[in-house]
């Protein structure tokens, strides 16, 4: 017996579609994979110190493979809206989560386990095809950055397990796009409504403490790299690296500091640097972090999460442990003195603008003193395999609170501290040397770019700022960005590199370091500058070698004009007096106004009209049917369009059964023998009822049908506008159920669409005229047995294969079917179960599958039994003097002279016919 997989469907041809998205995009971006927190080098580097007993490393795979979080039997708990402040808190479970799906994703890539691979993609695709929102008061933000970079890190690196597909890897990426990102990106760049008011004594970019801006960053990061977008890496990017608001001044010599911008930007999280008195190594510098004096706990937390930020840049080719002159290392070696109770932290008073006041109001917060002690969060592994494992710099401060954190395990405990990192520090960044010398440290790359046309200003945030900064001189940049850099409160589409520039990339060496000239790009080429070009957005990374044999990474990050992910686009649809609907295809009574919009996945973009307008929405009073197309565009430039289809009726339909309220906009009812049916019109002001003239040649707005007794068809005629129109209503009344269809082949056709009940595995829909490939596959063998019930059997192969109630075709015949048929009507409804409580009768949904279950209560008669007049059920009959009289469907006779009928339905003795 051959065996094959038959997937059974009635398809529709859609009209349109509930949701516009873009065209396939590319994904190769020159991004590192797995290049989140951590890259393959580091999962080699772990697996070959576990092979060679490091105790260090080995002591943390113990930790982890003990963690209750890291079992592949582990639970989690989605949950449709992610809740973080206010009332029906629940975000627990999002920060649980993610710690579960990182952890099994680490056990696999150090040890190959599949139960844990499977454990921790079946956790994110829980979570994916489960929430749909990020809820709460203000603190929403802090669940959208915190677990939306968790989650997208750990499906980072699962991106590579052969058992997650490609189709549901995609759709767990615009999960995060669709979901955290908004939810990140709109805190970024609204801070809860504080940013942007308009009086000065409120409008507070500086209102929220670092953590908040710093884990956002990190999410947008994590979801660019996740995602192949540029343009959102360097979005995120933007917030740590520059000045969005354009006040920062280095060095500062105010005293107080005063909180003025965006404190997740580097130069306001350490909001200023000192020549240290005191024993440190970190560059001799000593750094006090935005939330010094608040406690121990929140800057011991903002520190966390700048430092992967910072790791996510390194793994990219981003050397943010360097940038801005090493300003990280004196703010992790300042928290660390702080977490030791070091006596005698140099110290300016802070002026923080607390509540969202401004720091100039009398109620701000004046802080005067570093909060001392210690918090003890899992990262300090991380700030000890970088700057000592591989940049060979002491940190003495660090060094301590290492050893005073010991090995680190990850996300544990009741309250949400326990989550805000990811932990295992120390198994992923033990260097075999933890003090690298001298001849094994990279040189630190740093960037310049010399560009081809007029500098946008866009491009460069605080442009007058940057060019203080030595940042921007001419055409001449030194950023490793361009594109996705500007992102205050402002609605600014023109921040990416418009296509057709060259740009020049030119990776410097420090004052006085010797070039090998051992230059290698990730396009091929090995000269120590390349030229690129705008056409598309692209990560382009250089590896050079010292003179020790050292290899060290210097990224590029272009994010050209259009060439991201585009959004998706959900249509949203009023007609005046009525409820909001998701549809592009709308009927709307003559006269009435209807209301046109779009929501996009993630916002921020400018929209444009056929009709002209660049407004989010578009009203319009209905006369004529008329197509409405809108383009959005995001950004990053991309553009994503919609139509819709207004469709102008000239009347509403509705039906009432007995004292029921009517059933508005529809012309089909279903009644029982006796009932008393009412037809209606809600009709335009310019007509009058008197002018509606029914069928039976009574007149008005309604048609009253008193015991009705078999299906029948109505229709009312009028005049709009000097066109006239008859609208039809069908009363379907039903028969008897137990009587018998006769035995043999069919067509089953479902009305309204014109398609056919077929037994294939494609998603198309098949209509008569282009039915010939999917012929067989159509064709069906009915018979039933003495109650009678029905089979479906499949004619589709040489085995008889049965249609089931799940849709599939099944080898086993046990006559699952009830066909009830409308009283003086060739319509049926197809209905499973014996028992009343069972009915379930079928009908389609809008992507052209069978709804299995459509209804327990026959409402509708939506099919048609077309009886196959030949076996194979195609070829058109000869026809011969003598043979039975043959009709068209407009009923013309068919010539008797043409030999031969086209494909094609005939009405043969009074029944339609598939010829």
């Amino acid at each position: 017996m051959k065996k094959f997989k038959v997937i059974v469907g009635l398809l529709l041809l859609l009209v349109g579609q509930t949701m516009a998205q873009a065209t396939e995009y590319d994904t190769d971006r020159g991004f590192i994979h797995p290049g989140g927190l951590h890259t393959q080098e580091d999962f080699d580097r772990v697996k070959a110190q576990l092979e060679a007993g490091n105790t260090k490393v080995k002591q943390g795979w113990q930790e982890l493979v003990a963690s209750e979080y890291s079992q592949s039997s582990v639970q989690t708990n989605p949950t449709e809206i992610i809740v973080r402040g206010g009332s029906g808190e629940n975000y627990m479970n999002a920060a649980r989560g993610a710690a579960m799906a990182y952890q099994n994703a680490l056990r696999w890539k150090i040890a190959g386990t599949k139960s844990n691979a499977k454990a921790a993609v079946r956790i994110l695709k829980q979570w994916a095809n489960t929430t749909k929102a990020i809820g709460g008061d203000s603190n929403y933000a802090l669940a959208a950055g915190l677990y939306g970079y968790e989650f997208a890190q750990a499906a980072e690196l699962m991106r590579d397990y052969e058992d997650w597909s490609r189709e549901e890897f995609a759709q767990f990426q615009r999960w995060m796009l669709n979901v955290w990102y908004p939810s990140a990106l709109g805190f970024l760049r609204g801070r809860n409504g504080t940013w942007e008011n308009a009086s000065k004594w409120w409008q507070a970019p500086g209102h929220y403490w670092s953590n908040w801006g710093l884990c956002n960053a990190l999410c947008l990061v994590s979801i660019g790299v996740l995602c192949d977008d540029v343009f959102i890496y360097n979005q995120g990017m933007s917030y740590f690296k520059y000045d969005q608001c354009g006040t920062f001044t280095d060095t500062r010599t105010e005293v107080p500091i005063k909180n003025d911008g965006l404190t997740e930007f580097l130069g306001n999280f350490v909001v200023t640097t000192y020549e240290s008195e005191l024993e440190t190594g970190a560059y001799g510098r000593l750094g006090q972090l935005n939330e010094s004096g608040r406690d121990a706990g929140h800057s011991s937390m903002s520190l966390g999460v700048a430092l992967d930020v910072a790791k996510v840049g390194w793994n990219q080719g981003d050397d943010l442990f360097a940038y801005m002159d090493h300003r990280l290392a004196a703010g992790i070696e300042y928290l660390a003195a702080q977490s030791l109770s070091v006596a005698g932290l140099p110290w300016v008073d802070y002026i923080y603008g607390t509540n969202g006041y401004y720091y100039t109001d009398s109620r701000a917060w004046t802080m005067t003193e570093p909060a001392m002690g210690a918090q003890m969060r899992p990262y300090w592994g991380t700030v000890i395999g970088i700057y000592e494992g591989v940049k060979g710099v002491e940190m003495p401060f660090s060094e301590q609170a290492y050893t005073n954190m010991g090995i680190d395990g990850g996300g544990a405990g009741s309250t949400s501290g326990g989550y805000d990192h990811l932990g295992f520090s120390v198994l992923m960044n033990t260097r075999d040397e933890q003090l690298y010398p001298k001849e094994k440290r990279p040189t630190e790359l740093t960037p310049k770019m010399e560009y081809s046309g007029t500098l946008n200003t866009n491009l460069i945030p605080s442009l007058a700022q940057e060019r203080t900064r030595k940042m921007v001189v001419g055409k001449t940049i030194y950023h490793n960005e361009l594109g996705g850099l500007v992102n205050t409160f402002t609605l600014n589409n023109n921040t990416t590199v418009p296509a057709g520039q060259t740009i020049t990339l030119q990776p410097q060496l420090p004052e006085g370091e010797e070039d090998t000239g051992l230059w290698s790009w990730n396009t091929g080429e090995s000269s120590r500058e390349i030229t690129v070009s705008s056409d598309r957005s692209y990560v382009y990374r250089v590896t050079y070698t010292n003179a020790h044999g050292v290899e060290s990474q210097l990224a590029f990050f272009i994010a050209a004009t259009g060439d991201c992910l585009a959004d998706e686009l959900t249509p949203k649809v009023t007609v005046a007096g009525g409820e909001t609907v998701e549809t592009t295809t709308v009927d709307v009574l003559y006269g009435k106004s209807v209301t046109l919009g779009v929501q996009p996945t993630r916002g921020w973009g400018t929209y444009k009209w056929s009709t002209g307008v660049t407004t989010e929405t578009i009203t319009k009073t209905v006369t004529a049917d008329t197509e409405y197309t809108v383009e959005f565009k995001n950004q990053g430039g991309a553009v994503t369009a919609m139509t819709f289809n207004v469709h102008m009726v000239p009347a509403l339909p509705y039906v009432s059964i007995g004292t029921a309220d009517p059933t508005e906009g529809s012309t089909q009812t279903v009644a029982s023998a006796g009932d008393k049916v009412m037809l209606g019109l809600t009709l335009p002001s310019a007509v009058q009822p008197a002018n509606v003239v029914w069928d039976d040649g009574s007149t008005g707005a309604t048609h009253v049908i008193e015991n009705i007794e078999t299906s029948m068809t109505c229709k009312a005629t009028f005049t709009l506008r000097g066109q006239e129109y008859t609208i039809t209503f069908d009363v379907l009344v039903p028969d008897d159920e137990a009587a018998a269809i006769d035995a043999g082949q069919y067509l089953i056709r479902h009305i309204a669409t014109d398609t056919y009940l077929t037994a294939h595995e494609k998603s198309q829909a098949a209509t008569f005229e282009t039915r010939n490939e999917d012929a067989n596959n159509q064709l069906w063998y009915i018979n039933h047995d003495s109650r009678p019930r029905y089979n479906l059997i499949s004619l589709a192969s040489e085995d008889s294969l049965y249609l089931a109630v799940s849709g599939k075709v099944v080898s086993t015949a046990y006559y699952p079917f009830f066909i009830q048929q409308a009283h003086g009507s060739q319509r049926i409804a197809l209905r499973t179960g014996n028992a009343v409580s069972n009915h379930k009768f079928w009908d389609i949904v809008a992507d052209g599958t069978i709804n299995l279950s459509a209804s327990t209560k026959l409402t509708a008669f939506p099919f048609e039994l077309l009886r196959v007049n030949k076996p194979d059920g195609l070829c058109a009959p000869q026809m011969t003097n003598g043979a039975a009289a043959v009709y068209d469907l407009q009923g013309r006779r068919a010539c008797s002279s043409s030999p031969v009928l086209p494909k094609g339905l005939y009405i043969v003795n009074g029944k339609k016919i598939a010829m």
